[in-house]
């Protein structure tokens, strides 16, 4: 049995051949354009090698590959933009280095993500970091909008009860609301596609959080602390340096940056969003 695989999603651009015959397997894998490279197994017998192989193709295909005939040719893959890539560099940043993100919420840790995504992204150069530096301010740059933080007003601003009516302090500081940014990114890419859409998907079914703490300021400051796991430099925000001086209008903090509308307040939040505001708060008052 012969089966040809090739994984073009995101940045990648592999193949996987696998040839299993008897107790034998061979595979041939590499960078699409290369010879590649071979490994030869032997098992126990002919059923055992069938097993495993089957095993390893449900695992390639788990992981984005896809089956092509013998005789297909392998598709030129579309060179990706500069700024296509850093957003793939990003997320997969986030994403894989939150260790909890199918377990239950009540596991998810702050820190502990925090920490891994340090420890993951010290493995890179100054280059790479000054991208995900970079592309950290343009989303939260993107979350800077009255929806978002009306979403942050509900889920932590003080409120009353009167009558059925909820009725918020709608006070925000401008140092909090990063902070609240911050922690809506560590959520992963498809809650945050999701969450500028339409901010009531927090209460969609398809996420669970733990709201007692919708803070995460050591976002901001994790490509300094992976670049100084391998550097002694004594410039503590030397990638943020960097960035700011290379793309100074990206900045997540500028003064000239405004909102697409006001945030309301008060009890009008509950008539624009009467379920987010309903669940929210009945969770709060538990």
């Amino acid at each position: 049995m012969k089966k040809n695989f090739i994984n073009q999603n995101g940045v990648s651009d592999k193949f996987w051949n696998i040839e299993y015959k008897g107790n034998t397997q061979k595979i041939i894998f590499g960078k699409t354009g290369t010879k590649g490279r071979e490994t030869i197994k032997e098992f126990v017998d002919e059923a055992e090698c069938i097993q495993e192989s089957e095993k390893l193709i449900g695992q390639k295909i788990k992981k984005g590959y896809t089956e092509i005939s013998e005789n297909d040719e392998i598709p030129q893959k579309t060179e990706l933009s500069e700024a296509e890539k850093a957003d793939i560099y990003f997320w997969e940043a986030i994403e894989k280095s939150n260790k909890y993100k199918k377990a239950h919420w009540s596991e998810y840790d702050i820190d502990e993500h925090l920490e891994n995504l340090t420890t993951y992204l010290s493995r890179f150069g100054k280059e790479r970091l000054i991208l995900f530096e970079k592309t950290l301010q343009e989303k939260l740059s993107e979350l800077y909008t009255a929806e978002i933080a009306e979403l942050s007003i509900i889920l932590e601003c003080d409120f009353t009860s009167e009558n059925g009516s909820y009725i918020f302090d709608d006070y925000l500081s401008d140092d909090g609301f990063i902070y609240f940014r911050c922690w809506l990114l560590l959520k992963g890419r498809e809650f945050f596609e999701d969450i500028k859409k339409d901010i009531q998907a927090f209460v969609s079914g398809k996420y669970s959080f733990n709201i007692g703490d919708c803070w995460a300021e050591g976002l901001l400051y994790v490509s300094d602390e992976a670049y100084s796991e391998n550097h002694d430099n004594e410039d503590e925000s030397e990638i943020r340096d960097a960035v700011n001086d290379l793309y100074p209008d990206h900045h997540y903090d500028s003064m000239d940056r405004q909102m697409n509308r006001e945030p309301i307040g008060g009890a009008d939040l509950q008539k624009m969003y009467p379920q987010l505001v309903g669940e929210i708060s009945e969770l709060r008052n538990t």
